[in-house]
C-alpha cells in the first residue's frame, strides 16, 4: 500500500470539507448571523482547510524521509484520523452550536468533544511521529 497516495488522497477528502465548509461561512456573513456563529463556521471552513493542506504537504514530505514501517504506519494513520476527527467536529459544532471544549452535559456537545479530542490526539501523534522521523532519517537517533 502506498501510504503517501493515503495520506494524498484523504488529505484532498479533509481540504475538499474544509472549502465546502466556506458556504455556510459566506451564508452566514451575509445573511448577518450572530458573530459566535460566523466564528464557528470561520473555524470549521479555515481549520480543515489547512488540515488537509497540511496532510497533503506531509504526503509530499514522507518520501524524503527513511524511516522504518511502523513509524511511517502510525505518521500516516493518526493524520488521517485526526483529519476526519475535525471533519466531523467542526461543521457539526457550527451547525449545533457547540464548541466541544469540555465534556458538556448534552449528546451533541459530547460528539463535538470527541471529534476534537480524537483530531487532537492525532494531530499531535502524527507531528511527534513526523519529527522522529526527521530525527531518524538524519540519523540522529536509531
Amino acid at each position: 500500500m502506498n501510504l503517501s497516495l493515503q495520506l494524498l488522497f484523504h488529505g484532498a477528502i479533509v481540504l475538499l470539507i474544509g472549502s465546502l465548509s466556506g458556504i455556510p461561512y459566506g451564508s452566514a456573513i451575509t445573511n448577518k448571523k450572530d458573530e459566535e456563529v460566523i466564528r464557528a463556521w470561520r473555524v470549521a471552513h479555515s481549520g480543515l482547510s489547512m488540515g488537509g493542506t497540511t496532510m497533503i504537504a506531509f504526503a509530499a514530505a514522507i518520501n524524503q524521509l527513511d524511516i522504518n514501517a511502523i513509524v511511517l504506519s502510525i505518521l500516516v494513520w493518526s493524520s488521517v484520523i485526526s483529519g476526519y476527527g475535525f471533519c466531523l467536529a467542526l461543521p457539526y459544532g457550527a451547525w449545533v452550536g457547540h464548541r466541544g471544549l469540555s465534556i458538556g452535559k448534552t449528546i451533541e456537545n459530547k460528539i463535538v468533544y470527541l471529534g476534537n479530542m480524537v483530531g487532537a490526539t492525532g494531530s499531535l501523534v502524527s507531528t511527534l511521529a513526523l519529527i522522529f522521523g526527521c530525527l531518524q532519517s538524519m540519523n540522529v537517533v536509531s
